[in-house]
């Protein structure tokens, strides 16, 4: 539900930016490409970051910002990357008590297997 919101107000955004970049630059501005082909919105994004007129302006950086999804606009900062765990943690056999691959597997598949459909 989230992202839903996050993708209706890049949209919004988008759709705000048509106008002044026609008034401003004569470039007619592909909402459909923009969202599907990555150098040509780092091109219109160029381009806008370079306006005369500050909604358009306001309306680009925010666009960059969102872009790429909520996780990389949102930080100020890059997020320092998790540390890997150690090799032996990794290697540790599971815990006594614990189901193993092959029985989990089996419970997954039985769900598909009975019941109603």
């Amino acid at each position: 539900m989230a992202g839903d919101d996050h993708d209706s107000q890049l949209m919004n955004y988008l759709v705000r930016m048509v106008v002044p970049m026609r008034r401003e630059f004569g470039r007619q501005l592909n909402v459909g490409q923009f969202l599907h082909d990555f150098s040509y919105a780092r091109e219109v994004l160029d381009e806008a970051l370079r306006s005369q007129d500050p909604r358009l302006l306001d309306y680009a950086k925010y666009v960059e910002r969102r872009l790429h999804g909520p996780r990389i606009a949102d930080s100020a900062t890059a997020a320092p990357a998790p540390a890997a765990p150690a090799p032996e943690a990794a290697a540790a056999p599971p815990p006594a008590g614990s189901p193993s691959a092959e029985e989990l597997r089996a419970r997954v598949l039985k769900k598909y297997t009975t019941g109603l459909r």
